[in-house]
């Protein structure tokens, strides 16, 4: 997920890219964290166009059911002429722990901006927390707030390049660079490299009408190899 994510699945990254191209569409997707038995990531999404906008809702699921973390959020977003666009999300947070813990929930919310600078060079900026919320009656955990600003450069019809920058309000400054090679329309090829700590991620999406199917994997040079497939159903 980047900040210049565009349609359904920026509802979690940027919901500013809602607004760009406001279309009805669900979603599922799995990632196997570090291939571990027990840590999937499990997501389910949709979006709708409402009031010259783009709606949309998301609900995960991380760990097994006597730990992990449960999110659910609505994401709105809205162009603003013809270059730039806006949007809000407001996300809950519930953290299960073994019974001898009480459970932990938060509510933040977040905002982003999306800008087209020129016909091939487009912005994206996201604040995620910016209400700069924590969990109820659990003084010894917070959440995060993280800036992160990217900047995409659409080198040929076919060869799209990003580079993005992320601020941890707890971690270092993490730098992310990516490139995808679109085919004939349908096939696209990624890969990417994050830093701090060091990540390569490589994926390839496939689009038949209006199913479109990813697949990805990142590397952990410590934790190893997490697979990743999802599945998208699009309403032009």
């Amino acid at each position: 997920m980047t900040t210049l994510a565009n349609g359904l699945w920026s509802a979690l990254a940027n919901p500013a890219g809602l607004g760009l191209e406001p279309r009805l569409a669900a979603g599922v997707q799995h990632e196997q964290l570090f291939s571990m038995p027990g840590l999937g990531m499990s997501v389910l999404a949709a979006a709708l166009p409402v009031m010259g906008g783009g709606l949309g809702i998301y609900l995960s699921n991380t760990g097994p059911a006597v730990w992990g973390e449960n999110r659910c959020g609505l994401a709105m977003g809205r162009r603003l002429g013809d270059a730039f666009s806006i949007g809000g999300s407001v996300q809950a947070l519930l953290l299960r722990f073994p019974e001898a813990y009480p459970n932990a929930v938060a509510i933040s919310g977040d905002i982003g901006l999306r800008a087209a600078l020129t016909g091939a060079l487009d912005i994206g900026l996201y604040v995620c927390n910016i209400t700069f919320s924590g969990f109820t009656g659990r003084e010894d955990l917070r959440l995060p707030v993280v800036l992160a600003w990217g900047l995409g450069y659409q080198v040929t019809e076919s060869i799209r390049l990003q580079a993005e920058l992320e601020k941890d309000d707890r971690m270092p400054l993490r730098v992310k660079a990516g490139t995808e090679c679109s085919i004939a329309g349908r096939l696209a090829l990624r890969a990417g490299v994050l830093s701090g700590p060091l990540e390569l991620r490589f994926g390839a999406g496939l689009r038949y009408k209006h199913l479109c199917f990813d697949i990805a994997v990142k590397y952990h040079p410590v934790l190893g190899l997490s697979p990743q497939a999802g599945l998208t159903l699009t309403r032009p």
